[in-house]
């Protein structure tokens, strides 16, 4: 099969667009170019790391004519050299405005599983490239994508990086337990750093920085930096625990109102820490988190730490 150039449309934030960082490796081996429409700083992310050759802001008004009735002249030179278009949207408007001004195939995955599927995006991606033609079913098994494998110890193999904050205040375990983690850590002779991304500003006076580093991070492509100078790695389920577990930083992630099923992070040396309950996870089916929010406050401490050693020793 002669290999052909690919253009990825994506409109989700980190975490959904690193899980399908493992589909664009296995297309990596069918198509010459693959290229990349999302957001700015994921872009320039997925280009750091080899996946894409180029991409495009998803927040250019160019784009945004593609929600009218007068599209932009420059989103159909741009599209004119992909001999193939990957969508993932829920707009049915947009997947129209695309197939009016390119003939090329195009095939459109939802950007999550529906939600009464138990499957992993990952997965689901996979599966579905297989239904569009663009991939080969033995290389649609998850356990069969080469992504990175676990590294070797960096020098600083020591540090450990504890992110408190999340995409959705819902996720977040509370800052009070991250404080006992740190402490614990430390108390083992290792030595914990706390990050936090230019959303989460609102933590930064729950971290004092007498006694602390607080890494404040404003570009993604700082962040995978700073994840492969560090030995582990413990967060919430948000993007930069995404991140750490593809790289293959040891990592413990907190999960509580979503679905690990569905959202679990992929690398090979992660961790999931929930507790087990009657409730079913609801991220995704009510609004805000029932009063208790057993699913975090239930997490402890030590059992955090005791996962996170799980992979890191």
């Amino acid at each position: 099969m002669a290999k052909k150039n690919l253009l990825i449309i994506h409109q989700g934030a980190l975490g959904d667009f690193i899980l399908i960082f493992p589909a664009i490796i296995r297309l990596q081996k069918y198509y010459e170019v693959i290229d990349v429409l999302c957001q700015s700083g994921i872009g320039k992310l997925a280009e750091a790391l080899g996946l894409v050759g180029k991409w495009y802001p998803l927040e250019a008004a160019y784009v945004a004519s593609l929600f009218t009735d007068r599209i932009d002249s420059k989103i159909k030179t741009l599209l004119r050299p992909y001999a193939n278009i990957l969508l993932f949207t829920l707009s049915d408007q947009l997947e129209r405005a695309i197939r009016h001004i390119t003939p090329v195939p195009v095939c459109r995955i939802s950007p999550r599983p529906p939600e009464y599927m138990h499957i992993h995006l990952t997965e689901f991606v996979l599966e579905n490239l297989i239904n569009c033609g663009m991939l080969k079913k033995p290389d649609a098994v998850i356990e069969h994508i080469p992504f990175p494998a676990r590294r070797g110890r960096p020098e600083y193999s020591t540090r450990v990086l504890l992110h408190p904050g999340a995409g959705s205040i819902r996720k977040r375990w509370p800052i009070k337990y991250f404080l006992e983690v740190e402490a614990m850590l430390k108390a083992d002779g290792l030595k914990p750093q706390f990050i936090l991304g230019p959303a989460e500003k609102d933590l930064v006076e729950a971290l004092p920085r007498a006694n602390r580093t607080v890494n404040i991070l404003t570009e993604l492509t700082e962040l995978a930096a700073l994840l492969n100078s560090a030995g582990g790695y413990i967060g919430n389920d948000s993007g930069p625990s995404h991140l750490a577990a593809f790289l293959g930083v040891p990592s413990g992630v907190i999960f509580g109102p979503a679905d690990p099923r569905r959202w679990k992070p992929v690398g090979r040396a992660v961790e999931v820490i929930r507790p087990e309950l009657k409730c079913r996870p609801c991220f995704e089916t009510e609004t805000t988190n029932c009063d208790g929010s057993e699913c975090l406050h239930e997490t402890t401490p030590e059992n955090v730490v005791k996962a996170f050693y799980r992979v890191y020793l």
